[in-house]
């Protein structure tokens, strides 16, 4: 029996190197070498358990870039070879830090479904959103299509109205793509930020902010009911004045009838005010997982723009990169995990192309 390296995560922070069997090709789809998986935000709160699988152990990582190396008999993707590169977009579908993984993929143009209700109160499809990386877009920044389509999904179905004022929550990568996009392509009137992270501070106004507010700025210098939209990618948030929760104080910097899009995903309950909901007539919005309100054959139309958005550079792909990792190192992913939250920089790269590429 083939075997291949991949890290488990065996219980809120405590992961292993196992070695596991080496996937087969299923009939309809793709197995994959992998090239290069960048570290999310998601695998972080896996990892620190603020986000929880359907049971352990799970293989992390779905920011993934993979090099097809054997296609199945009754595959029917459009143009898709072995040494094609391909990136995926899914739900659940996790399952990348690992040197091989299969794909039943959806390509763009194509509608198929394997849906099934998942154990998070939504319905999931077994395939995944893909596209075929094109020779332009190198191995780093092709991992970056994965996070940009998530963004765009929640942009192009809950975009702001042309000269909006707009305040992005959170500056980490996420906050940097929405960011981007939003002021590049959206028309805005202004686009700010906020963040506690003096670094991702900076970071956002290299690449999109006019003006990035540590929390208690965006408290005294700004005035209430000043934005018309806010996009909310922060992670689980936990602070000792209920008064400056930050998503309460965004709701409070919000114009009456303004809008609030949520990105970031925690299991764990959040501070959303209620009465300012009620007393503005907020409207909260989001791009559901849900493949029965938002299918997967869309997603797949999505992440075919979100390729050429780093084609392009709207999203800055090459200022999006910090860190590369090698994967022959665990002990430094691991610690790369554990200290995320106080990193410097924005996206780490799990390379696992290694000298045999």
């Amino acid at each position: 029996m083939q075997t291949m390296k991949a890290v488990q995560l065996i219980a809120p922070r405590k992961t292993i190197l196992a070695e596991l069997p080496k996937p087969t090709v299923p009939a309809d789809g793709l197995l994959m070498k992998t090239r290069c998986v960048s570290i999310c935000s998601t695998d972080v709160s896996f990892f620190e358990g603020h986000l929880f699988p359907s049971e352990y152990p799970v293989v992390l990582g779905h920011e993934y870039l993979g090099e097809v190396v054997e296609i199945g008999s009754e595959f029917t993707g459009p143009g898709i070879g072995v040494g094609d590169r391909i990136v995926y977009w899914g739900q659940t579908d996790y399952d990348g830090f690992a040197e091989y993984r299969t794909l039943r993929p959806i390509f763009s143009g194509e509608i198929k479904t394997d849906v099934f209700q998942a154990d998070r109160n939504f319905y999931d499809d077994r395939r995944a959103a893909a596209v075929k990386v094109p020779d332009e877009l190198d191995d780093l920044q092709a991992s970056f299509i994965e996070p940009t389509t998530g963004v765009m999904r929640s942009v192009l179905a809950n975009a702001p109205r042309i000269g909006d004022r707009v305040l992005i929550l959170g500056t980490g990568p996420i906050g940097i793509i929405a960011g981007s996009i939003i002021r590049k392509l959206l028309a805005p009137h202004s686009v700010v930020s906020v963040d506690a992270n003096p670094h991702r501070n900076t970071h956002a106004e290299a690449h999109f902010s006019e003006r990035a507010y540590f929390p208690d700025e965006l408290i005294e210098e700004v005035q209430e009911s000043t934005f018309d939209y806010v996009f909310d990618c922060l992670p689980t948030v936990n602070v000792a004045d209920p008064a400056k929760d930050p998503r309460r104080v965004a709701m409070r910097k919000l114009k009456p009838r303004g809008r609030y899009v949520l990105y970031g995903a925690s299991q764990e309950m959040q501070s959303f005010d209620t009465w300012l909901m009620l007393a503005k007539g907020i409207n909260i919005s989001a791009s559901p997982f849900d493949v029965s309100s938002f299918p997967m054959h869309h997603t797949a139309n999505v992440i075919t723009a979100a390729m050429q958005m780093l084609v392009s550079g709207i999203v800055d792909g090459k200022r999006l990169l910090s860190t590369v990792h090698p994967f022959d190192d665990y002990d430094g992913l691991v610690k790369i995990l554990e200290n995320y939250r106080t990193t410097t920089g924005l996206k780490t790269v799990v390379d696992f192309r290694g000298d045999a590429w």
